[in-house]
């Protein structure tokens, strides 16, 4: 039993973080893209934006493991995604009183807070975290022994909950 949920406690881990890194993959490249300068993006220090994360567990809540169509995963977690981005950036705009981020100058801007560009670029990310991330950390942690599962997974949640008390400090 132990070795099984330290698998799973694995994937959920390496699942949140690469989510999070894509999303900073993703993030960085825009506004060097768009702007052409580097820019750190989200509140944490480490490359990684929870936000991403938090978004694609809520996918994986709502459609858990079932097998779906490729077209119906897309389009529903383009709704899904807009929702909790929407949701999300007045939450942190409310704790926080300041909009980490603004889709004003986008086309197809949604209240400034989410686009219809975004939108697209999140369902794609969703059919990449489960056509890609989730099957990929099933194999990685079937193949690490269980006590390295445990430790890495240990590692990585400290290193992530410090970042967040040290950037949640410094925002507020």
């Amino acid at each position: 039993m132990k070795k099984e949920f330290s698998r799973i406690f694995f994937r959920y881990i390496f699942e949140f973080m690469t989510a999070g890194f894509i999303g900073w993959i993703y993030e960085v490249l825009t506004v060097l893209i768009m702007w052409h300068y580097f820019e750190n993006r989200g509140m944490l220090h480490m490359p990684i934006v929870p936000i991403y994360a938090v978004g694609a567990f809520i996918l994986h809540i709502i459609l858990g493991e079932k097998k779906r169509n490729p077209l119906f995963v897309f389009l529903f977690s383009d709704v899904i995604t807009t929702i909790f981005e929407l949701g999300a950036s007045y939450f942190l705009e409310f704790i926080f009183h300041r909009q980490f981020w603004t889709y004003n100058a986008w086309w197809g801007s949604i209240l400034d807070r989410s686009s219809i560009i975004s939108s697209v670029v999140f369902g794609m990310f969703a059919l990449i975290y489960f056509y890609i991330v989730h099957p990929f950390s099933d194999k990685i942690s079937e193949r690490l022994p269980g006590s390295v599962c445990t430790g890495l997974s240990i590692v990585a949640v400290m290193a992530v909950l410090t970042d967040l008390v040290i950037s949640v400090i410094q925002l507020l």
